[in-house]
């Protein structure tokens, strides 16, 4: 398989590769950072996947992570139902909890990242979900990814059917070294390209 970025990076394993990929985007500045993010809210938001889906499974970006508040607040007006992620430190797990209102409905959570407060009734199942978008430090063209090792969406991925879309910068995107218990995005999308996993 080619890449597009530089053959460095090529032959590392997972933690090494983590490493480089993090200190790569650390070097973007907020201006990079805010740039590529429009960019790639207007490539997700011209997606079928976008359009067709009802419920949307989103993150609250967390340091030099594609940003996505564009994405929710769009969604949010657009009429879908749109879900965060809670983490469960105890159990590694994630519960997705509905978001009606940005202000009210988020608080500062684990390790310093924002995420719903939580709520029974605002609940949702896993399948009921038609549209994830996935964070991480690495993609590659066929849809692994490398994560920042706590395996927490390793877990929920394979419960659930929805299409799985990645975002990304390019420079996050180079070749990963997968393992049997990897679950694949189908899709991952950058300032770049939209690449269909396969």
């Amino acid at each position: 398989m080619t890449n597009r970025n530089t053959g460095e990076g090529n032959h590392m394993n997972k933690k090494e590769l983590r490493s480089y990929v993090l200190s790569l985007r650390e070097g973007l500045t907020e201006d990079e950072i805010k740039s590529k993010s429009l960019i790639i809210a207007d490539r997700l938001l011209s997606l079928s996947f976008y359009f067709k889906a009802a419920v949307i499974m989103a993150y609250m970006d967390y340091k030099k992570e594609v940003r996505t508040l564009t994405v929710i607040e769009r969604a949010m007006k657009d009429g879908k139902r749109v879900v965060l992620p809670l983490t469960k430190p105890d159990t590694h797990e994630l519960i997705l909890v509905e978001v009606r209102d940005l202000n009210r409905d988020i608080a500062t959570g684990f390790k310093g990242i924002k995420e719903p407060v939580y709520e029974n009734k605002r609940i949702v199942a896993p399948g009921d979900v038609d549209l994830i978008l996935v964070p991480g430090v690495v993609f590659d063209e066929r849809g692994y990814r490398i994560g920042y090792g706590g395996g927490y969406y390793d877990r929920f991925l394979n419960k659930t059917c929805a299409t799985k879309i990645g975002l990304a910068f390019e420079l996050q995107i180079h070749p990963v070294p997968e393992d049997v218990h990897d679950v694949r995005v189908d899709y991952v999308v950058t300032e770049k390209r939209t690449i269909e996993c396969n």
